[in-house]
Parts: C-alpha cells; structure tokens; sequence
C-alpha cells in the first residue's frame, strides 16, 4: 500500500521583507532563507512527516531534478522524511527548479511567487514511464497526487485512473490551468483553495455561472462557497469513486463534500493564530488530509486534522520547515 506524489521539486529561495519594490526601485529587506520547495515535494513532505509513524505503508516522490547542488539537498530532505526517492530523475543538461518567494511581513505573511521550471518541463510521463512506475506495484491501495507544476499531468491522472485498478486520483490544479474536460472524470479526490474553486468553474461552466458565484461572495462568503463545494462534488469529480471535494478558505476554514456525505459540511479555523508565513499552508493542509484519509479516517475527521495542522505551519517560516510532526498534532486532537 502506498501514497505516490506525481509533481515538482523546486529549491525556495524566501526574502522576507516590510516593503514591497516598486519597478526600477531598491530596498532593504529583513532577511533571506533557503528551503526545500515545489508543491509536488512539499506536498510529499507533508505526507510523509504526518503520517502515522505505526502505519506501514511507503511515500514515494516521482518527478525531476537537475544533476547540481540543489536537486541534492531536495533528494536529502525527501529521504529524511522516510520518502522513497528511487523513481526521481537526476538529469544532466537542466537546472533544478526553483522558486523566488518574497513574503509580506506587513501583509499577514502573505507571498508573491516566481516559478522557474528547470527539471521540472521534463517531467511528462509517456504510457510506457507510467506503466514501468505503476506495473510493478505490489500495492493493494494507491492514493495518487498530481498538482499542476509539470507538463500534461491530467493526462497522467486519466491513464492511472483507467490503467491502475485500485488507484485513487487526488488533484489539486495550483497554479491553476485549464484541462482537458474528459480528464476531471478520473479526479476522485479535489483540493482547491477559494480562488481554485472558482477557476475551476469559470473553466468548465463558463463565466456567467463563475460571475453570479463571484457577486455573492462579499455578502455571503460561506453560503456562496458552500454553494461552490456542492456544484464541484456533484458536477466536476468521479461519481463512481468517494467524489470527495475540500475548498479551504484560509482563515475562515475549509468546506468539504463527497458521494457518502453529500451535504456540504464546514470546518472553522483555527483561532487566534498569529501568522507568520501562508507559504506552506495549502501544501501542509492537503498532505495531512491524504495522510488520514489513507489510513482510514472519514472525510470530516481528515480535515479537522488537516485544519490543525496548517493552523501550526502557518506560525513558522518556510514551506517545509513549517510543516509540523504528526507527534505535535496529536497532542491537539
């Protein structure tokens, strides 16, 4: 049995400053930090620091780096976590990916990203990679994360949701691109923040459906995302699957629904939590979420966890750094 995260490793280099530049302009920020990054290895991160440590099943990292210092300290920092990095390429001729963030310290920690793709734009996976990956599995149970930092991963999604008997596709489409709409059937599982709820609606029902959703949300925030959560879990995800769906909404909570429990439920934030830096927050949020659900925990009790968890990340620097032990939440529950 196993978790495999299909995505990016990139190698965060984080200013943090009060002042944001102005074009042409220089300034003096606070400090600058070096970190593990990409969604794919943050995300693979997250699982494999907050899994059960009594649960036996692997994490496995499936993506690229390049042949230099940085794709070697992501390697290290996978491995450290107990994630198998045995199916990551080492390839010559590219640089890893990297990632300029430049968080706000006068904005709530809130962060502006730059993405340069590096070993990432090698990252697509013919039939016969995946099946070389996926044919060899002893698994009984597969929970498969793709996200949208490399090349064709809805193609992916679709050949292991029609090839791989027992997988379960989890999709978190950030940063945001618009998909082949025959491949939203092999999503089982759809993680969005508030922002991806709505691209993912303007992009498959146009924008009038998007736009009367968007006019509601300053008067009524949770009913409208309440709203949103439900047309996702019935019109966009694999019905013959959980159908599952969790929109998070940052600091007022998260909404989530699935075939089993259709009605829309929500989960509050944590309060009066003082933040220090959103960047890992998503990525934290969604490794606890799969984490649980993998080893049997219903939807509700997954994002609790998830809730709790992110609520500790955002608290600290660093996408990874950040992420709290499974030991730390536990004591919360």
């Amino acid at each position: 049995m196993g978790i495999t995260v299909i995505g990016s490793l990139n190698y965060d280099m984080v200013t943090y400053t009060d002042v944001v530049p102005a074009s042409g302009e220089t300034v003096r920020a606070n400090s600058f930090e070096t970190h593990p990054g990409g969604k794919g290895c943050n995300q693979c991160i997250a699982i494999g620091r907050l899994r059960d440590p009594n649960a036996d099943y692997r994490v496995k990292m499936v993506g690229n780096v390049g042949k230099d210092a940085f794709g070697e300290q992501l390697l290290g920092a996978l491995t450290q976590e107990g994630v198998d990095v045995s199916d990551v390429g080492r390839l010559g001729g590219v640089s890893t990916g990297t990632a300029t963030i430049l968080v706000e310290e006068f904005n709530g920690g809130q962060n502006r990203i730059l993405i340069i793709k590096g070993a990432n734009g090698e990252s697509k996976y013919s039939s016969e990679a995946l099946d070389a990956l996926f044919g060899k599995s002893t698994d009984s149970r597969e929970f498969v994360v793709f996200q949208q930092e490399i090349p064709d991963s809805d193609w992916a999604m679709k050949w292991i949701h029609e090839n791989v008997t027992e997988s379960l596709i989890v999709f978190n489409p950030s940063p945001f691109q618009s998909i082949n709409k025959e491949h939203w059937t092999a999503v089982d599982l759809l993680i969005v923040n508030e922002i991806e709820a709505l691209q993912v609606i303007l992009d498959l029902e146009g924008p009038k459906v998007s736009k009367d959703y968007e006019n509601t949300i300053e008067s009524d925030f949770l009913d409208t995302y309440r709203k949103i959560t439900e047309h996702l879990q019935k019109k966009v995800v694999n019905q013959g699957s959980i159908a599952a769906v969790i929109v998070t909404l940052g600091s007022k909570g998260a909404m989530f629904a699935s075939k089993e429990n259709p009605d829309v439920d929500y989960m509050p934030a944590v309060d009066n939590v003082k933040v220090v830096d959103s960047t890992g927050a998503g990525d934290t949020f969604l490794g606890a979420a799969i984490t649980q659900l993998y080893e049997g925990k219903s939807l509700a009790q997954s994002v609790r966890f998830a809730t709790l968890c992110s609520s500790l990340a955002i608290q600290k620097h660093g996408a990874t750094e950040s992420i709290p032990h499974y030991s730390d939440v536990i004591k919360l529950l």
